[in-house]
């Protein structure tokens, strides 16, 4: 997934709803119909404090058509990894 530690899951669903809220001014405007952040285990919205794998979810229309994709997340920092053959 992509690193998203910079903020957190707040900081990724405010830049999301930024985005989305830009893209419904637009003309045919974009109408939400859900914008998500969830656990990928059991689908239940992950808490702002949340660390681990997430999946950030929306489903959208433009027009007549309907737009449903999803971005894999993760959440925290993962042990650093020595680069091969560096001295320790």
């Amino acid at each position: 997934g992509t690193g998203a530690d910079a903020g957190g899951p707040a900081a990724v669903r405010a830049a999301a709803r930024l985005v989305l809220d830009d893209a419904a001014r637009l003309n045919p405007p974009l109408v939400l119909d859900y914008l998500a952040l969830v656990d990928p285990a059991d689908f239940t919205e992950v808490r702002d404090e949340f660390t681990g794998e997430a999946v950030l979810a929306v489903a959208a229309r433009v027009g007549t058509t309907r737009l449903i994709d999803n971005l894999p997340l993760t959440f925290g920092s993962p042990e650093p990894v020595a680069p091969l053959g560096a001295a320790s």
